[in-house]
């Protein structure tokens, strides 16, 4: 069985160097991954204040959409989809009878869409 750790490596004694060249530089002990000087307890409480002022907002949205109703046609997709698809057979027939041209039978999808949203 290969030691896959070792791989690529000639001999135990450069594995051995590699490891100790990570070792030494290891980001940890890199300044500038180290706080800037700011204590922890201070920037847990900005952001607890932020959190505080997200609510507050969160809560004013809020107040603003309880006077919207909910859609009612929510829960029953398929009727919308179906009034739609009748309006449009409707209307395609009518401009096929009416001989509207291509302008009338570039409209009737979007009538028959409007229609659809009405009910």
């Amino acid at each position: 069985m290969t030691n896959i750790k070792a791989k690529g490596f000639d001999n135990a004694e450069q594995l051995r160097e590699n490891l100790a060249e990570l070792d030494d530089e290891a980001p940890a002990d890199d300044p500038a991954v180290e706080d800037e000087g700011i204590d922890p307890r201070d920037q847990i409480a900005a952001l607890r204040k932020e959190i505080a002022e997200l609510h507050q907002q969160l809560a004013s949205t809020r107040g603003y959409s309880d006077g919207v109703s909910a859609p009612t046609d929510s829960d029953k997709p398929w009727r919308q989809i179906a009034v739609t698809v009748a309006a449009t057979f409707i209307f395609g027939r009518l401009v096929q009878k009416l001989r509207l041209g291509a302008a009338g039978a570039a409209a009737v999808p979007h009538v028959a869409s409007q229609l659809g949203r009405r009910f």
